[in-house]
């Protein structure tokens, strides 16, 4: 018996011992700044909010694990992902598909006289687009919930621009280090510890699922504004809509300027 509890804690060590690893990767990784020497190197743990803001310079050697940095790389990838939240809003609303409009057969409005249109076989209603449920992206980071929500679109998917992210089938991690556990909160991410330092992780899905109802027919009609090169999609003429990444194999890699990807479908168009 004491044997095998002995061997329980081995294996429970080895398997923390992982998963230290595989999040020191997914933040030392989309930092990585070659020429920075360890020896000149601050542990980013040990410097203060306000250091890694503003009061060191950017030049300022970071060591993240066995990686190397620099403050001002870490500050630009800050910058960046802040300036993407602020825009998210508009960039989903450029990409907001027009509604489409009421037939009306010999009516000139749909005032309260007109209530009898209904019945009377004269108002005729086009086939409506499928709009994803917000309940799908409510546990987003808040750029990402931000831009679905002003794209109203069947499917939608979002990843922060210009950023080095790490990409697994459960999802996409962006990681910032230089804001407050409640900015974190306030935005979507989450809080985490590593080497006696805390950072914020932002958590992307990296596949979305949408079901709907067919036409009778499964005729529909569709349209995608998608980044190629980050993002696929398929369309199911029985009721669905999915898009995933291009590649979901665990890797590090920077996302492009505008890696979003939005699906429209009208089922009986």
């Amino acid at each position: 018996m004491f044997r095998g509890m002995k061997g329980c804690r081995k294996a429970l060590r080895t398997t923390l011992r992982l998963l230290a690893v595989c999040i020191g990767i997914a933040l030392a990784g989309s930092v990585n700044v070659p020429g920075v020497r360890a020896a000149t190197a601050l542990p980013l743990a040990k410097l203060s909010l306000a250091q890694r803001l503003s009061t060191l310079p950017d030049s300022t050697a970071i060591q993240l694990g066995t990686r190397m940095t620099t403050l001002g790389a870490l500050r630009a990838a800050h910058q960046a992902r802040e300036t993407a939240l602020a825009r998210a809003s508009s960039m989903g609303s450029l990409l907001h598909g027009k509604p489409i409009p009421l037939q009306v057969t010999g009516l000139h409005s749909l005032g309260s006289a007109d209530t009898n249109a209904v019945t009377s076989g004269k108002l005729q209603v086009s086939p409506q687009p499928v709009v994803e449920p917000p309940s799908q992206y409510a546990s987003s980071p808040a750029d990402m919930k931000a831009f679905c929500s002003a794209a109203a679109a069947s499917a939608c998917l979002f990843l922060p621009p210009n950023q080095q992210v790490t990409t697994g089938a459960s999802g996409v991690a962006d990681w910032d280090s230089l804001i407050t556990q409640t900015q974190c909160n306030g935005e979507g991410g989450t809080w985490g510890a590593i080497w006696n330092g805390s950072f914020c992780a932002f958590n992307y899905p990296a596949s979305v699922t949408v079901h709907f109802t067919p036409a009778a027919n499964f005729k529909l009609t569709q349209s995608a504004n998608c980044d190629k090169s980050t993002f696929t999609y398929d369309v199911d003429t029985h009721g669905a809509i999915t898009i995933s990444l291009k590649n979901a194999a665990p890797a590090i890699v920077t996302t492009d300027n505008n890696p979003t990807c939005v699906v429209s479908v009208v089922p009986g168009a």
